[in-house]
């Protein structure tokens, strides 16, 4: 997928997914509005192309769809980002009080899932700091052998992942040794 997108312009995309993935690797925790954002457009652009072939053969909707629908699901993941967290601590909330208090009022009930919901959304920063070291770190790999290679020097696989391991290593410990006491 990254593969298709460094033949835009071999340079200044893989310029891009080097600096995209060093700020996701060590700063993604910090940034995951942006990075949810980046994944959807990217997502976006290669899947919906070939969705949208199952629809139509029409050429200006297969050329100019992909453009439109990466926006439009960038748009929608940074709305629901922060819900999400929410209504899933919410909702593990109110079935616990529930299942643990059988006869509870749905209002004591309701407050529990709003506290539990709120406890989700804020003790979500060291699955996030896992998840953007490793994304950071591949989106990383690939931009440092694309350059590489523009340069005319080969890198094989050995490199590529001996750089996803060090910069997701070295990220998601930059991330937890700067988020101690952060949920």
């Amino acid at each position: 997928m990254t593969g298709e997108l460094v033949m835009y312009s071999p340079f200044a995309v893989s310029l891009l997914l080097f600096l995209v993935g060093i700020a996701l690797a060590f700063f993604g925790n910090r940034i995951i509005p942006f990075a949810l954002v980046f994944c959807a457009l990217i997502a976006g652009f290669f899947h919906s192309g070939s969705i949208l072939q199952q629809f139509t053969e029409n050429p200006d909707i297969l050329r100019f769809g992909p453009p439109v629908i990466a926006v439009l699901l960038a748009i929608l993941v940074s709305f629901l980002y922060k819900a999400v967290f929410f209504v899933a601590g919410m909702l593990m909330g109110f079935f616990v009080s529930t299942i643990l208090m059988p006869d509870l009022s749905i209002v004591p009930a309701a407050l529990i899932a709003l506290a539990t919901g709120a406890l989700v959304y804020l003790s979500r920063n060291f699955v996030f700091s896992v998840l953007t070291s490793v994304l950071g770190a591949v989106l990383t790999a690939t931009g440092t052998v694309n350059l590489v290679a523009w340069l005319n020097i080969s890198a094989g696989i050995a490199a590529y992942w001996a750089v996803v391991a060090v910069t997701a290593l070295a990220g998601l410990f930059y991330q937890t040794k700067r988020n101690r006491g952060r949920k």
